[in-house]
């Protein structure tokens, strides 16, 4: 028996009780590197912890490890690649390489080892297989060389369902989850008074106006506290016992995000912080921007945005340019920091004159950004009619959409859109790594398919849907992987045709469903565009019901019955405009004033219908709540669309008198379909 069997049966014998081993003790794997540095250190820690089950993990040199996984930074290395190389260095030893041009890069590195060894890494979380295997990367010599660089998620922390409402030790998670899909920017952006201090309607200087201002009381139903985390008033746990006192609980706000943002720095994200100014009073506007960084020094870049289609984008980019110069100026001995100048503009119009000014008064060390629609598909349709230039894209970074927010509501999977942007971006470089990508999405679970795609094609390139299809569902053991394949890609069309032909009839703030006179939002769709969505979506439940009965893997079952259930919400959800249609005759032919009798009895029976769908849209959602932001999602729409459907019955039904509307909130995000101009 040679030395390295020896040790080995000895090592086995030593630790059999602690380490569970029999006749064969676990491999052992040394690493090497993460003192001193913390994403290095949490580098070790995904390690250690992936491979704990099946090896013995040696933090340090080990003389007789089998595997040796050396971490450290190269600094001649191209910026934003990552690479690992495995090869024997000794009989029966395998030494791994893991690499990068800064501490980010190496753990990208690992994760590439990791899921080279069978670990899969979703948005939803880890997934270890039954046995992590490292043999299999013996002579592996990777070189990668992201297609974009700059590649993640921008948030909008300003609803229920996003991960502004999370317990801290979830945001956390979230966080890490982004980290593990090799992603390595994030971008808060907050609306005035969210997540740094303004005073809206004369209350005090505070932050911690959550979802606008707006309350959403947990209700007094069996189903939806058996499943919400929260006893009186939604929001983030630990703060909710101070939700009525509003300075203090604007300090834990920031005392949150400022956690948030420690632990993406922490993982090896660059980190953004991005705001609109509302006043063109130069002060003011100071001191927003003065607000910010000194309750998040820990940011790595500041960006102003224009506000949401502004009406006049060209005046606001100026006055934004102005503001982010004295900005620069005051804080340029204090804070090293990255700025951007951006747009948020929908119509062909207003983007280009208003991006032309721009790229003219930004100067050189300013970064770009644009958020150019709604919609993925419609992101690429805008940046082509700009045009943006190769010089433009060289120091621009894209938004784009891994779901919109007005269609919260519906299943989504925007893939083809995202597919898409990386093509133009690309064709726009000439082919070399595209500067900036960030995706916009609100709800984790239900997005976990578009956003593994926009990982993945912005590191190795627009892949092509049905590939990844068959890549993704495969990893989960999906059955009958075709019709799957066929499914998911309908589903997009199924999305993109919502998006084009009823937009925003899931649009996810409570205000846009106050009541209005008439049938409001429930009279702006018609009923043939309503049924035809339908049966888009039952095409694709159907599909993926029959993937369902062919699945035995676990993981593959229960992503595919969430999806099922989803779009049988979505279902519900359509399915009540389609009810509420049957009234829009009534409501052409005459004035609710003349409503007879028999008019208000119609009006209450339709409406009685259009809720009891809705309801069961509440309980079926309830039936599958996979994180904290599907319980956002259920106080969202228990607060939403049912809320107008009773004041049209209130209204218009004979009941004797209009109901209270959605109670005011001291902000709102404005509609998208407010200023719908060509172009969108």
């Amino acid at each position: 028996m040679n030395v390295r069997a020896t040790v080995a049966s000895a090592t086995c014998g030593v630790l059999l009780l602690a380490f569970g081993c029999a006749s064969h003790p676990k491999p052992t794997v040394s690493i090497l590197g993460g003192s001193g540095d913390p994403v290095l250190a949490f580098a070790v820690d995904e390690i250690s912890s992936a491979l704990a089950k099946d090896y013995l993990v040696v933090r340090g040199a080990a003389p007789n490890a089998d595997w040796v996984l050396d971490l450290a930074v190269d600094t001649a290395m191209a910026p934003y690649s990552f690479s690992l190389k495995a090869a024997g260095d000794d009989p029966g030893r395998t030494r791994v390489e893991l690499r990068g041009p800064n501490q980010a890069g190496v753990l990208h590195a690992a994760y590439t080892m990791l899921e080279a060894a069978g670990v899969r890494h979703d948005i939803t979380g880890l997934d270890l297989p039954e046995r992590v295997r490292l043999d299999g990367l013996r002579g592996v010599s990777r070189l990668v060389r992201p297609a974009v660089e700059r590649r993640g998620i921008r948030l909008h922390v300003n609803f229920a369902m996003d991960i502004s409402s999370y317990p801290l030790d979830e945001a956390k998670a979230y966080i890490r989850n982004l980290a593990r899909l090799r992603m390595n920017t994030v971008t808060f952006h907050s609306y005035p008074g969210q997540w740094y201090p303004a005073s809206l309607d004369g209350g005090p200087l505070a932050a911690g106006h959550f979802f606008y201002g707006q309350r959403h009381d947990v209700p007094d139903e069996a189903f939806v506290k058996r499943v919400v985390r929260n006893a009186r008033v939604f929001s983030i746990p630990e703060i909710e016992p101070y939700y009525d006192q509003p300075v203090e609980k604007g300090r834990r706000a920031t005392a949150w995000l400022r956690a948030v943002i420690s632990e993406a720095k922490r993982v090896g994200l660059t980190v953004n912080f991005s705001l609109e100014l509302r006043d063109k009073d130069t002060a003011v506007s100071m001191a927003a921007c003065d607000a910010v960084i000194d309750a998040y020094p820990m940011i790595d870049g500041f960006e102003i945005i224009t506000q949401e289609d502004s009406d006049h984008p060209v005046e606001e980019v100026e006055n934004n340019a102005r503001a982010l110069g004295l900005l620069r100026e005051r804080w340029k001995d204090r804070k090293p920091l990255e700025y951007a100048l951006g747009i948020y503009n929908t119509t062909v119009t207003d983007l280009t004159a208003g991006f032309d000014r721009l790229r003219h008064l930004v100067p050189p060390g300013v970064r770009l950004t644009i958020l150019p629609a709604h919609g993925a598909r419609m992101a690429v349709k805008n940046l082509l009619a700009i045009p943006i230039t190769a010089e433009d894209v060289a120091r621009t970074t894209f938004y784009s959409w891994a779901e919109f927010d007005g269609l919260m509501y519906l299943q989504q999977n925007p893939v083809e859109g995202i597919r898409q942007l990386v093509v133009e971006a690309q064709r726009l470089t000439g082919g070399r790594p595209v500067s900036g990508i960030l995706l916009n999405h609100w709800r984790t679970a239900e997005n976990r398919t578009s956003i593994g795609y926009a990982a993945l094609a912005t590191i190795e390139g627009p892949i092509a849907p049905a590939d990844f299809y068959r890549r993704y569902g495969s990893g989960l053991g999906v059955g009958a992987i075709d019709s799957y394949v066929r499914a998911m890609s309908d589903l997009d069309e199924a999305d993109d045709d919502a998006r084009m032909n009823l937009f925003n009839i899931g649009f996810c703030y409570g205000g846009y469903w106050s009541g209005r006179r008439g049938l409001a939002n429930y009279g702006r769709f018609p009923a043939e565009k309503i049924d035809a969505s339908a049966r888009r979506f039952e095409a694709v439940r159907g599909r993926l019901a029959g993937c369902l009965r062919d699945t035995r893997a676990e993981a593959g079952r229960r992503y595919l019955e969430f999806l099922v259930n989803r779009i049988s919400c979505t279902l519900f959800h359509l399915g009540s405009f389609r009810t509420m249609a049957e009234l829009q005759p009534l409501f052409k032919a005459r004035a609710p004033e003349a409503f007879t009798a028999q008019d208000r009895r119609q009006v209450r029976e339709v409406c009685d219908r259009a809720l009891a769908q809705q309801d069961q849209y509440l309980r079926l959602h309830a039936q599958m709540i996979e994180d904290r932001g599907a319980e956002g999602t259920l106080l969202s729409y228990y607060y939403s669309a049912p809320r107008l459907i009773k004041q049209i019955e209130a209204a218009y039904g004979g009941e004797g008198g209009r109901r209270d509307g959605t109670p005011k909130a001291a902000d709102a995000p404005p509609s998208p379909t407010e200023k719908r101009k060509p172009g969108r």
